[in-house]
């Protein structure tokens, strides 16, 4: 591929950019037929009952680790207190086969002073489990992490 790309050996696919021709976002919503927001890390999608799910690499108050491309670990939403796994707007409509038929993750991250991106592709929900993890302002609480199953 010609896109700025580096596709590693059967891993993400890396974007030096979010928009423009070459960035990601014209990438996954060729790929999935939506379009992905920027600024939430659950993006549920109605029409094409799909849940876009974006990990930002550091977030200290979630316990995302992609680390595991086959078998990533995505943290529902939640910032404080305990997560609910029936919150309305993120959570329930992910959690719930019904509405989402489709789970595609991505994450960014800080390179020097530039954010890049790796698109890891389309996944499905193998599992999930409560743990104790910080809140954003380091208060311990329950989160829930889902493990996630790529699809081939």
């Amino acid at each position: 591929m010609s896109h700025g790309l580096q596709p590693s050996l059967g891993g993400p696919i890396r974007f030096n950019s979010w928009g423009g021709e070459n960035g990601i976002d014209n990438f996954i919503q060729q790929k999935t037929g939506c379009k992905p927001f920027s600024g939430a890390g659950i993006n549920y999608r109605i029409a094409k009952s799909a849940t876009i799910l974006k990990s930002v690499r550091g977030t200290p108050y979630y316990a995302d680790n992609l680390s595991d491309y086959d078998n990533p670990k995505y943290t529902l939403y939640g910032q404080y207190g305990d997560q609910n796994i029936h919150e309305r707007r993120f959570n329930e409509p992910l959690m719930n086969p019904n509405k989402t038929e489709h789970i595609y993750l991505y994450e960014s991250y800080k390179n020097g002073n530039k954010t890049e991106y790796l698109w890891f592709g389309e996944y499905s929900i193998d599992s999930h489990e409560t743990v104790q993890h910080p809140d954003k302002n380091g208060i311990p609480r329950k989160i829930i992490v889902l493990t996630l199953k790529k699809k081939l």
